[in-house]
Parts: C-alpha cells; sequence; structure tokens
C-alpha cells in the first residue's frame, strides 16, 4: 500500500515537471532579423543582451542574428555597437524576419566615458570633459607612434616632438603645466594595467659631451602599436582622473585594445608603403667672393674657394646631402577576430620598417597581441592578454654636442658651401679645417641604436556574487606585469677625424636597462536598482604596484683598431643605478544615476609609496562631480526639437604627482679624499627625508549640448587647477657642504579653457559631411615660492632661459632683456637683476585642431590642420649659423648679431623666436568598393577592399627660422621646453595603403 502510494505520488511530481517544462517551453520566446546601419547596410558584430535575463547573441558577417528568450513575458533587447547609439526592441512573442536599423552616433553622446577604475556612464551624463578617440579617428594616417596620432584630435591636449629622429621622443601635455622638474606625462593605462612610460637615457652625451637630460631619449609609450588600439579615453586631469590618485595630477590616458566577438571570425589585412622626406630646409650662405671666404673662414680657406671655382662647386647643398635622404616605409598589420558566445579570441600583429631621412637612421617595430576573453558561467567571466613588442631604431647624432662637435647640424653649420668633404673613392674622408668632426663620416661610420623587448600581460576577472532585480555585487580584479629591457649602443670608432687626437681615441658606450612593473586593482562593485531607472553604483577597492628598475652603463675608450670588443679597450668604467619602488592605495566611490537627468559621485583615494619622506603616511585624493541634463526635464518642452540635448556639469578633484624615487635619500660619491686614495664624498644635491608628494586641485566646469536636431555637438569647459608642494632643488648654504637639497619649494596655478564642435550638416546615402573644430589655451602662474627665484632649462640668458618668480609664468623664458636696465640711464636695476621683463613663453597663447571628414559615395576625404599661436622657441640652430656668418640671409644674421650684442638696456636675445605654425597633421583618401563589385573577383571570401593614399606632416606654415618649432633639446622636462638645439630635423610621410576585410 505505501509503495503504491509512493508510486502515485512519485508519477505526479513526474508529469507535473514535464508539465512545468513544456509550459515553459511552450511559452519561449524566438526572435530573429537582420541588423542595418542608418544608411541600409548589414552590421556584423552586434552585440545583443536581453534586459533582466540570461539571453543574448550577435549579429552574424551578413548582420543575421536570432535571440532565444526563456519567458512567456518576453523581454526587451537591447542592440550595441561600437560608434552607434544603443537600440531597443521589446520582443513579447516570436517572431522573424525583424529589421532593426541602428543610427549612426555621430556626435559620440552614446559613447561610455570612464568615471572609475571599473565604472563608467554614458557621455552624454559625464560632469567631466573626456576626450574620446576611437580606432577610426587615431590613425587615418600611419603614425610612428601611438602619442605622435594625439596631436589635433581634441581640446586640452598639446603634444611636441622632442626630435625628429626615426623611434618617438614625443611628450605628451594635457591641460597645461602640473609641475616643475617632474615629467609633464600623463599616466597610461592599457586594458586597466598601468605601463611604464619612462624615458631612460642612453648616455649619449658620455660621447656628445652634452650637459644631462640632452639624451634625445624616447618615452617608452612608444613601443605601443597604434593599430592594437579600439578606443582610448583621456582623462584631462585631477577632476577627472583622482581616483587613480597619487599618479594622475598630469591626468590618465585609458586606453583599450582590440577584443574578439562571437560569430564567425574575420581577418583585416592592412599593406601601407611610404616615403619619408625632409619636412623644411634651412639654409645655407652662398659665398659669392674670396673677401667674403676671408672675412669668415680665414685665409686659409681661400685655395679651397679657388678650387670650387675652378670645380664649378660654389655651392654645395650640405644640408640635401645630409638629410635628403627618401626613406622608405613598409607596414604590414593583420587582426583576427572570432569566437563563441563563450569564448572570443583577437590576434593582432604589425610589421613596421622606416628608413630615416639621414643615411644609416631607421627604426622597426615588430608587435604581437593575443586578447581572450573567457565566459565561464553567466556569472564569471575572464580577459587575458598578452603582448610581445620589438622595437629598433637608429637615430644617429643631432641635438646639442661639446668638444667634438660630431652634431650633424653642428657640423654643417661650420662648414662652408664650397668645401667637398664627401667620402672619397678611397673610402677616406677629408679633414675639415673649421670643424673637429666631418659629418659624412659621423653618419657612415658611428652607430647609436636602441634595441627593445617588451613583454606585457594583463588580466581581468569579473565575478558576479550575486544578482537579483534591483542589485547585484560584482568582485572585479585588474592587473598584469610590463617588463622590457632596452640596450643602448654607441660607437665612436677611432678611425674618425674627431677621435684622432684624444688620447686615448675610440669610444664604445653601453647602456643595458631592465624594468618590471606590476600592478594589482582589487574591487567589489554593489549597484542598487531603485524605483524607475535611478541606480547607485558603490565602488571600494585596492590597488598595489612595484616597480623595480636596473640600469647598468659601460663606457669604454682607447682602442687599437676599429673593432669594439670591450676587452681591447684601455679604460672601462661602469655606472650602476638601480631602482625600487612600492605604491599602495585604497579608493571608495559611490555614483547615483537619477532617471537619466541627474548624476553625482563622491569619492577618495589614499595612497602612500616608498618614495616619500614618511612611507607609512596615506595622503588623500578626493573628487566630487555632478551634471544635470535639463533637456531631459518636462520644463524643456519644445525646445528639444533645436536643443535635443543640453547638460550642465562640473566637478573637483585631487591628484598627485609623485616625489623623485630617491628624492629622500644621499647617495654617495666616490672621491680621493686628501690624496689618502678612493672614500666616500657627498654630492652636490642632498636628499630630504620630509619630502611629500605634489598636490594638484581641480575645479572645472562646463555645458555639453547638441543643436539643430542633432546636427551640431558642443562642448564647452573652463578649469582651474592649483599644484601644491612643486618639487625643485632649493640652494643650500656653503656651510652645509654641499649646494642643493630636492624640496617642496611652492605653489603654482592654472587656468584654461576647452572648446569642442563637432558638426554633421549634411548626411544622406550619398554625401556625409562630418567637421570637428576643437580650441585650447590655458595659463599658469607661480603664486607661491619660498625659494630664491631662480633660472632653469636652456643655455642661459644670453640666449633664452626658463625663469621661476612668482608672479609669472614658470614656462616664460628671460633673455637679455629681462636683466638689468630696462633702458638706457635706468638706475632701478642691476646688471644681474630680473627687471620683469617677459621674453617669451614656451606655451601657445592657443592652439586650434580642424579635422574635416567627408564621404561622397564610396570615396571618403579626410584632413586634420594643427594651429599653434604665440609660443617662442630659443632656436640656437639659427645662432650657431648667425654667429659665424654661415646663415643664408647674410644681411638678417648680421642685425640679429648687432641687436643681441647691444649693451644690456638695449640688447635683446634675438634668438627668442615666435614658433607659432599651422601643420596640415593628417591627409588621407581612400575608395571602398563595393561588396557586389569584389564579390564578382573573391566571391564571398572578403567583405570589403579598400585602398588609398595617406600623408602625415605634408605641409607647415611658419615664420620660424628652424627646422621645426615643435622641439625640445631637454626631453620630457617641463623647465627647458622650446629649447632648439641642433635637432634630427622633422620629416613628412605619404602612402599608399591597401585593405582587405575577410
Amino acid at each position: 500500500m505505501n509503495k503504491w502510494r509512493l508510486s502515485v505520488a512519485l508519477s505526479t511530481i513526474f508529469v507535473c515537471m514535464i508539465g512545468a517544462f513544456a509550459s515553459a517551453f511552450a511559452q519561449e520566446v524566438v526572435v530573429s532579423g537582420t541588423v542595418l546601419d542608418d544608411r541600409g547596410k548589414t552590421v556584423a558584430g552586434v552585440s545583443i543582451k536581453a534586459k533582466g535575463v540570461t539571453a543574448g547573441g550577435f549579429s552574424d558577417s551578413k548582420g543575421v542574428w536570432r535571440v532565444r528568450i526563456p519567458n512567456a513575458n518576453g523581454a526587451t533587447l537591447v542592440f550595441n555597437y561600437i560608434g552607434f547609439k544603443p537600440f531597443e526592441l521589446k520582443a513579447t512573442e516570436s517572431k522573424a524576419d525583424i529589421v532593426v536599423r541602428l543610427q549612426e552616433d555621430v556626435l559620440k553622446t552614446s559613447d561610455v566615458v570612464v568615471t572609475g577604475i571599473t565604472s563608467g556612464i554614458k557621455k552624454t551624463n559625464s560632469p567631466t570633459a573626456v576626450g574620446v578617440i576611437s580606432a577610426k579617428d587615431l590613425v587615418p594616417a600611419p603614425a610612428q607612434t601611438v602619442d605622435q596620432a594625439f596631436a589635433g584630435k581634441f581640446a586640452g591636449i598639446s603634444i611636441t616632438q622632442n626630435t625628429g629622429a626615426p623611434g618617438g621622443g614625443i611628450n605628451v601635455n594635457l591641460r597645461g603645466v602640473t609641475t616643475l622638474t617632474g615629467s609633464s606625462q600623463p599616466l597610461y593605462v592599457i586594458d586597466g594595467m598601468i605601463i611604464n612610460n619612462n624615458a631612460f637615457g642612453n648616455n649619449s652625451n658620455s660621447i656628445t659631451a652634452a650637459g644631462a637630460n640632452q639624451d634625445q631619449n624616447a618615452n617608452r609609450v612608444a613601443d605601443i602599436n597604434p593599430n592594437d588600439i579600439e578606443d582610448i579615453q583621456v582623462l584631462k586631469g585631477p577632476s577627472a582622473a583622482a581616483i587613480y590618485g597619487a599618479k594622475a595630477a598630469a591626468g590618465v590616458i585609458v586606453i583599450t585594445t582590440k577584443k574578439g566577438s562571437a560569430g564567425k571570425f574575420t581577418l583585416d589585412v592592412s599593406q601601407q608603403f611610404g616615403v619619408n622626406s625632409l619636412l623644411k630646409k634651412v639654409g645655407q650662405r652662398r659665398f659669392t667672393t674670396e673677401d667674403e671666404v676671408r672675412e669668415v673662414f680665414g685665409a686659409g680657406y681661400v685655395p679651397t674657394w679657388q678650387k670650387a671655382v675652378r670645380d664649378n662647386l660654389t655651392f654645395i647643398d650640405h644640408e640635401q646631402e645630409m638629410y635628403g635622404q627618401n626613406g622608405f616605409i613598409s607596414e604590414t598589420s593583420l587582426g583576427l577576430r572570432g569566437g563563441s558566445e563563450q569564448t572570443q579570441y583577437y590576434v593582432g600583429g604589425t610589421f613596421r620598417n622606416e628608413d630615416g631621412i639621414v643615411r644609416r637612421t631607421g627604426y622597426q617595430r615588430t608587435s604581437i597581441r593575443t586578447n581572450i576573453t573567457h565566459n565561464f558561467s553567466e556569472n564569471l567571466t575572464v580577459d587575458a592578454g598578452l603582448t610581445y613588442n620589438r622595437t629598433n631604431s637608429s637615430r644617429g647624432f643631432t641635438g646639442n654636442a661639446n668638444v667634438n662637435l660630431i652634431s650633424l647640424p653642428y657640423a654643417w653649420s661650420l662648414m662652408p658651401s664650397f668645401d667637398s668633404v664627401q667620402r672619397r673613392p678611397d673610402g677616406t674622408y677629408p679633414i675639415l679645417k673649421a670643424n673637429p668632426s666631418n659629418p659624412y663620416e659621423v653618419i657612415d661610420k658611428m652607430n647609436n641604436t636602441e634595441l627593445v623587448n617588451r613583454f606585457m600581460a594583463s588580466g581581468k576577472l569579473n565575478w558576479k556574487i550575486f544578482k537579483t532585480d534591483e542589485q547585484k555585487l560584482e568582485f572585479i580584479a585588474l592587473g598584469g606585469a610590463d617588463f622590457f629591457h632596452q640596450e643602448n649602443n654607441q660607437n665612436s670608432p677611432i678611425n674618425t677625424q674627431h677621435e684622432a687626437p684624444r688620447p686615448t681615441p675610440g669610444i664604445v658606450n653601453i647602456t643595458n636597462v631592465s624594468n618590471l612593473n606590476a600592478n594589482l586593482f582589487l574591487n567589489l562593485v554593489h549597484e542598487f536598482q531603485l524605483a524607475g531607472t535611478t541606480t547607485i553604483r558603490t565602488t571600494v577597492g585596492a590597488q598595489f604596484e612595484n616597480q623595480e628598475a636596473n640600469s647598468v652603463n659601460s663606457l669604454s675608450q682607447g682602442f687599437v683598431t676599429s673593432l669594439t670588443s670591450l676587452n681591447q679597450a684601455q679604460t672601462n668604467v661602469h655606472a650602476q643605478n638601480r631602482l625600487q619602488r612600492y605604491d599602495q592605495g585604497f579608493l571608495g566611490q559611490v555614483e547615483a544615476d537619477i532617471n537619466d537627468q541627474i548624476y553625482v559621485s563622491a569619492g577618495v583615494r589614499a595612497d602612500r609609496s616608498s618614495a616619500n619622506g614618511n612611507v607609512n603616511q596615506y595622503y588623500l585624493f578626493p573628487k566630487a562631480n555632478a551634471s544635470i541634463r535639463l533637456s531631459k526635464f518636462d520644463f524643456w518642452g519644445d525646445v528639444a526639437n533645436a536643443i535635443p540635448e543640453f547638460k550642465i556639469r562640473a566637478a573637483y578633484g585631487e591628484a598627485g604627482n609623485p616625489a623623485p624615487v630617491n628624492a629622500k635619500f644621499t647617495t654617495l660619491i666616490s672621491s680621493n679624499i686628501g690624496g689618502l686614495g678612493a672614500g666616500l664624498g657627498l654630492p652636490g644635491t642632498v636628499g630630504n627625508p620630509d619630502i611629500i608628494p605634489e598636490r594638484a586641485a581641480e575645479l572645472e566646469a562646463g555645458i555639453d549640448a547638441t543643436f539643430a536636431g542633432g546636427v551640431i555637438g558642443l562642448e564647452a569647459t573652463y578649469f582651474i587647477k592649483t599644484v601644491y608642494n612643486l618639487i625643485a632643488n632649493e640652494s643650500l648654504p656653503r656651510s652645509s657642504g654641499v649646494a642643493f637639497r630636492t624640496a617642496n619649494i611652492g605653489t603654482m596655478q592654472n587656468n584654461g579653457i576647452e572648446v569642442a564642435l563637432n558638426l554633421n550638416p549634411v548626411r544622406n546615402e550619398v554625401i556625409d559631411w562630418r567637421p570637428r573644430i576643437n580650441f585650447f589655451a590655458s595659463r599658469a602662474v607661480m603664486t607661491e615660492l619660498r625659494v630664491q627665484p631662480f633660472n632653469s632649462g636652456g643655455f642661459g640668458a644670453f640666449y633664452g632661459t626658463n625663469r621661476v618668480e612668482r608672479g609669472f609664468s614658470p614656462t616664460m623664458f628671460a633673455g637679455r632683456q629681462s636683466f638689468g636696465p630696462r633702458f638706457m640711464g635706468d638706475t632701478a636695476f642691476t646688471a644681474s637683476q630680473f627687471n620683469g621683463t617677459v621674453a617669451g613663453d614656451a606655451l601657445p597663447d592657443f592652439q586650434i585642431g580642424f579635422a574635416n571628414d567627408l564621404r561622397i559615395g564610396n570615396f571618403n576625404f579626410y584632413f586634420l590642420i594643427d594651429w599653434r599661436q604665440g609660443q617662442e622657441v630659443v632656436n640656437l640652430t639659427q645662432a650657431t649659423l648667425d654667429e659665424i656668418a654661415n646663415a643664408a640671409d647674410v644681411a638678417a644674421a648680421a642685425e640679429r648679431q648687432r641687436i643681441q650684442n647691444l649693451p644690456l638696456g638695449q640688447a635683446r636675445s634675438m634668438n627668442i623666436e615666435d614658433g607659432s605654425f599651422v601643420k596640415v597633421r593628417e591627409v588621407a583618401i581612400n575608395y571602398t568598393f563595393d561588396k557586389s563589385a569584389i564579390g564578382g573577383l573573391f566571391g564571398d571570401a572578403v567583405q570589403y577592399l579598400r585602398v588609398g593614399f595617406s600623408g602625415r606632416n605634408l605641409l607647415m606654415f611658419t615664420n620660424y627660422l628652424g627646422y621645426d618649432p615643435e622641439v625640445s633639446n631637454f626631453g620630457n622636462v617641463v623647465l627647458g621646453r622650446g629649447q632648439d638645439v641642433a635637432p634630427f630635423p622633422s620629416s613628412r610621410s605619404v602612402y599608399f595603403n591597401i585593405a582587405l576585410g575577410f
């Protein structure tokens, strides 16, 4: 009986379960269709997700999609694709052949921008002016390095090249000045991992005899392959970047690399062929009489002039001979995407080979990247990325050089234009009478190479701990390791003109740098959905970061032959610099999105570092911001037809510049003490155990709006940034036995405005026109200085130097007119006293970027113009030509020299020039074949075929006398920018390109 009852009960339960499953299956909703863009073309790879239930998928290569929704009541499907506005579809019953049309987001209002380390919001809600660059906009024309491609792209950024030599050397500056002596470069974050962007010295000054910080180094973001990037977001200042804490005062650049997508795999292939050529020539004097030769170079050169007359070689264009090579460029890129709904993958590779405009110079980059996303379940997802980059640069010898003057522009400026000193048929080189080195011999025999091997591994784990209709809790871990080895090798062989007089001729200089950065972010993110569409997101987290660097330099001199085996050197000197740093931070942030109308957030970051004087002290960096979309309120009413979007926003944040790693320590140096032998002595600069990080506090406010039904987009921002605890060297009393101590010495204020205008005045199936304009201007002033005013950077007031003084901009130039009497008979100022006259400023008055993107049928025309107005440059390259009367314009050079050498009260530093310019940064003309046209040739294998021409730095309009007003002899430092000292000249590049998609 009991068995019978049990059997009946089990049977009943089984039947009920079958019925329940059958009922649920019967009520399942299955929808399918095609995704088109607003021009009627199919869109592949569109993400489709259902709200509230686990369902979704992707459109395939033909735009076809199919989603199964296990819910009798259906669900809302959200279609997302980069560059298009999200589209929502309510699915309550099974349907097929649904056509979804996505509208392109021309003004990028639906972009998701960064608000925290693990969070983001739509740009329409953002309380800060975040710059966004998509993969399409990043490199319409190929770029050597990713930072080179930033120029002119958005308001608030200033890009300056330190040298035109192959392989980088670019300075990126966001919103003006943020420090005095530290790097002005922003923090770089790639796929959640902080990477190293230091510029490690190559110690080439051991050969050139130039001073410190004049090695023409490349910052290490130059290793990154621009073709791997999906998009870039730029947090321009502390108001947006405060959540990154003690390293974010100069802003943060967040890079997301390309990821895989579910569905049929796609293969993108592109090939670029191009040529480099000299952008601008400076020119050289043509000598017409023996008297001119005798006056400038002396009687010893008269026979050379007479021979040149007989040989009809009175003018040899040495500038063209040295810099006139048309360097061949080749770049091949591959990108493979694919995967299933569970696992997606991306594999990309690029090989770039570029010859410089000087013989035996060039740049090579090999890059391989793999990104994998795996969904272990609907609650656990892991992203992993691995990159290998190998860069090889040969830069030659340019920049400042003393004693032997091996720098090519120096040597060229001292050579007569009638003296033929090129390599002879027998392989020898003529000896120059006026210069210690022969530049043609330097090009052919000397080496200055840099080889970098770099590995980057990053990972992200996203674990949904729990999820309900109202709330969810996620654990997100981000991190990775960034390792590179840099080897620099310079050789000045014994069989050269400039080495022969040395007591120990021949130099080999080798520098090896190994660097490892590792960081880990651990975060808990709680999201709570209130009534309506209000969402509150709370994030708490911790960050751990280590850096270890080891730099070893070997300088060998005195070789018997031209062979460079170090064992044959007479002397070997070694130097080592080791760096270890540990940083730790904690963060908390609360964000509220109220009905998609109001967004508010507040947070704080606490950081400590082994570089600080007190390693256990945490420094707090708070933030608070808000935005209100007035256009989302009912009172906006009919105004929405003319102004569909209008938002006001304000943000405040604080961030830091870290103290130099060894600033708190005094490094003892070897010294011969009283003739008793080697010992240890004090250096010129001692450590400061009380050093603290610099702190930048920024307030920004602005409006975002769209007009004319969304045809015009406007962003306008005003910011004011105050930097406290500025770090610099302070002078110590002579009784202390040392000259300087690194200390926190003052306060600086920087303010500016940014305006961006995005237009789409014409858009139909035939024509699509998208002009973009951005404007940026900023000014800085020292508001407090707790040490005596000082000069820094440059080569003294005779030519032009930076001056740090309360009430003045730290980027200003002080020249001869800035010291002593302001006019004849003035007794208010002594000869060496600063009189308040500003001779110039390295910071532009303003800069404007204008991009124009026009599609007519299958043709696409694009160009980008960069205009910078009002910056000054100290042109010491021209000064060298002027001082020996070897400049092309003899009369103008003589007048500059006359004024330069007048007595105080009348003299000016004539080498401080207006460096305003207009550059055509990028140009691209492309034709995309109709799919029907290529289908006849390739069938369905090829999805697109595009061919075209492009160019970078094609034209430059400027009155500046030098090669390029974008220059800095002292690298990435703030004090010392705008110093033009015999740089590697800039080049223009022209490319033919072809791209296919399979």
